[in-house]
């Protein structure tokens, strides 16, 4: 994906700024941002659930909802 110009087809100016600035911060160009952003696992992730406020593994998230708080 080109550094300029490339906004102008896939999203708003606000965004595409946003996310260049993001890039600089960590010092990647737009491309090697936005890869490594699709390329997180979720396994790794940790989420909270809303109802109970035990911590779970994001792949595990459905399986506590249907095992904890049946509907």
């Amino acid at each position: 994906m080109p550094e300029k110009g490339w906004y102008s087809l896939t999203v708003r100016l606000s965004t595409a700024r946003m996310i260049r600035g993001l890039a600089r911060d960590k010092g990647l160009t737009v491309d090697e941002l936005l890869n490594e952003l699709i390329s997180m696992s979720p396994s790794k992730k940790w989420l909270t659930c809303s109802l109970c406020g035990v911590k779970v593994r994001a792949t595990n998230m459905p399986k506590h909802m249907v095992k904890m708080h049946p509907k």
